[in-house]
């Protein structure tokens, strides 16, 4: 497990957030300057998605069950924390990020107005990948790439509680019958006032869950250098206590 606070953010509390030496303009929250390190990238998905010049705590975890037991949450030690997985392939190289944040809408409550802005999606990050990635490949192999913009996680039976679902093993690209790469996010959205969550536990509110393709990654799916079907995930076992 590896924790990374930004600098940049002086003080993070649960009431107030105070911000010294950043220079934020607003299309820094649209549009990535250059790729983000694999030590910041969730905290880079944080500030797009949300909306946020906020640098949250980020723990980054090596083993996967700490992940699936961990939570975005606003009373961390440090103030709000966020979490991220990176998933490898059979090299050893990352290959996508999971990254579980917090709704703007959270942000905005627990630490004052004007925190965040207004929620985005996950594939809002997965564009700003490709687009820096698409730009050091010269000729293209997918001339077409289409991203699903849905947030797909859906769990009726226990609202909020959809983790295990977000987890289990989905195609993040794939080619289509007419030549066009796919890439899917898997994401959702669990909204801390939404009333159809009201009776799940706090932690599991106000939460946003993404899956991300590695940029370099993409680079190599871009170029043809690896096949261009990444599956991502992993099945959760519940048949022990749920994970909290």
């Amino acid at each position: 497990m590896i924790r990374h606070q930004s600098f940049c953010a002086a003080v993070l509390s649960v009431t107030a957030v105070f911000f010294s030496g950043c220079s934020e303009s607003p299309e820094d929250f649209t549009r990535l300057r250059e790729a983000p390190s694999l030590d910041k990238f969730c905290q880079a998905a944080q500030k797009m998605t949300a909306r946020t010049p906020a640098r949250l705590e980020l723990v980054i975890h090596d083993d996967f069950q700490a992940f699936v037991k961990s939570k975005a949450i606003i009373d961390g030690p440090n103030g709000p924390q966020i979490q991220q997985y990176n998933w490898l392939d059979a090299g050893g190289n990352t290959k996508a990020v999971s990254c579980k944040l917090k709704t703007a809408e959270h942000l905005n409550l627990a630490l004052g107005e004007g925190t965040a802005g207004s929620e985005g999606n996950c594939q809002e990050f997965n564009r700003e990948l490709f687009r820096l990635a698409s730009q050091w490949v010269n000729p293209l192999r997918f001339t077409k790439v289409i991203f699903d913009e849905k947030e797909t996680v859906e769990n009726p039976e226990q609202p909020g509680m959809t983790g295990p679902d977000w987890l289990a093993p989905y195609e993040m690209t794939y080619v289509d019958s007419d030549g066009a790469l796919h890439v899917r996010a898997k994401g959702f959205v669990v909204e801390f006032t939404d009333p159809q969550f009201a009776q799940a536990p706090p932690r599991f509110r106000g939460v946003h869950y993404c899956h991300y393709i590695e940029p370099g990654y993409l680079r190599e799916i871009l170029q043809g250098d690896v096949p261009p079907m990444t599956v991502v995930g992993q099945a959760v076992d519940l048949s022990g206590p749920p994970p909290r």
